[in-house]
């Protein structure tokens, strides 16, 4: 029995041995193209030689100092050059180890901003009825996400919580900008007056199984924001550096979030690794008031992961990766849609740049309650990495989220492998009728 605890005791991953690019290879000698990256965090494939090289200079020189003893010229040089990538006046960033916990230090400045411009009453969160923004306790406390708070009952914060539209969820009017009435009245049960920020994520991730919000609603929440007096928090640790085509989602929108939580694709998986990158109106805030930035942790600013981050950075500017996002994003959408035609079971298609999602349901439409699992596992069986979205009871979803670097003969291969799990999965409902076998 294997020292090492698994999260499902009655079956565990398999062994990987080595990755290149798109692929992860396995003990059993076969090949697994990452259409997930992951859990959407490989940004620019794995093995990469110039990060490798970059983490080895590194490690040569300095591979651990503490925050408040000593900076060093990889942490100050990756602030300086993602802060230049974010909207104009994102001007500061501060590091920690995850998404995780990016987004909980973003709650925990917007608390603080409040108190250093007096007005201390503002300690609220307001989120998404679907969304997810980490494990611990604050960032699982602003999350809709029912089957992951389960497990702290009481213990969680009870924060308030905006609508998800229908249409979203449907499609039935993919480009249309919601009303922010649904928010008014959420904020007005609250109290503005003790609402200290609104977290969203510009694309709902793992609990919403890629739901996208139309062009301009970002820009809607700004507006809200500003006339209640509530801060702006995008949570972009799925969709910042590049994953949508941008830089940042919000760039869509052309909206400035007060600041924005990364992680993920910073490092590409390479090292741990997550950001908080803040407005200059938050800083000067701290500056003018208690002089004090948030406490962070112990690895914060770590240089062996800041100088592996500056080289996935330095590597998505200087390949053009980006434009090869918007290039493989329509091949995929084409895909998607190509399928769909041949495969009764593939629904409501949506996404925006090398970040997808799908519902698998019934020929008729209806979803499959707790179809993600098993479709995951028929995917994988055909050698392709697909993850599940979705909570329940719309845990229906599936999402593609390949490397940002992926060729347009691996995305044919990738989609080819998605045919094949398709057509098992297809089986596996017609042999398990009515439900679906785990």
């Amino acid at each position: 029995m294997s020292a090492l605890l698994k999260q499902r005791f009655d079956s565990g991953p398999a062994t990987a041995t080595r990755a290149a690019g798109v692929r992860i290879f396995g003990a059993d000698g076969r090949d697994y193209i990452d259409g997930a990256g992951g859990a959407m965090t490989v940004s620019i494939g794995h093995g990469v030689p110039d990060v490798l090289d970059a983490m080895r200079r590194q490690a040569d020189d300095v591979c651990f100092t503490y925050r408040t003893q000593f900076t060093t010229d990889a942490a100050e040089q990756l602030a300086t050059e993602l802060t230049s990538l974010a909207p104009a006046g994102i001007g500061h960033a501060f590091f920690v180890s995850s998404g995780s916990e990016a987004t909980e230090l973003a709650m925990r400045a917007a608390i603080q901003y409040w108190r250093e411009v007096g007005r201390p009453g503002k300690t609220r969160i307001l989120g998404r009825q679907i969304s997810y923004h980490g494990m611990t306790m604050g960032a699982l406390s602003m999350s809709g996400h029912p089957a992951r708070r389960k497990d702290y009952g009481d213990l969680l914060h009870p924060l308030a919580v905006g609508p998800v539209s229908e249409a979203w969820t449907t499609l039935a009017r993919p480009n249309s900008v919601e009303s922010d009435d649904a928010w008014e009245a959420v904020i007005a049960q609250a109290g503005a007056d003790t609402i200290a920020a609104l977290i969203v994520e510009p694309i709902i991730g793992a609990s919403g199984g890629v739901l996208v919000p139309p062009i301009g609603h970002l820009r809607l929440l700004r507006d809200l924001c500003d006339r209640h007096d509530i801060l702006l928090i995008t949570d972009e640790v799925i969709t910042g550096i590049g994953r949508t085509g941008t830089w940042f989602a919000s760039e869509h929108d052309a909206a400035v979030p007060d600041m924005i939580a990364v992680g993920k694709g910073m490092t590409s998986g390479y090292t741990p690794m997550g950001a908080v990158l803040f407005h200059d109106r938050i800083v000067t805030a701290m500056r003018q008031g208690s002089g004090m930035a948030p406490f962070g942790h112990t690895f914060s600013g770590n240089p062996l992961s800041a100088a592996t981050s500056l080289a996935v950075l330095r590597y998505i500017r200087d390949n053009n990766v980006l434009a090869n996002v918007q290039r493989r994003a329509l091949q995929l959408e084409a895909g998607l849609h190509d399928l769909q035609k041949v495969h009764a079971v593939l629904h409501r298609i949506r996404g925006r740049g090398l970040l997808w999602g799908f519902d698998l349901g019934q020929p008729d439409g209806t979803a499959i309650a707790g179809a993600n699992v098993p479709f995951v596992a028929d995917c994988f069986t055909e050698g392709l990495i697909v993850y599940p979205g979705g909570v329940a009871p719309r845990d229906c979803a599936a999402i593609l989220a390949p490397p940002l670097t992926i060729t347009e003969a691996d995305l044919d291969d990738l989609l080819r492998r998605l045919a094949a799990g398709l057509r098992r999965f297809t089986a596996r409902i017609a042999s398990a009728a009515p439900s679906i076998a785990h």
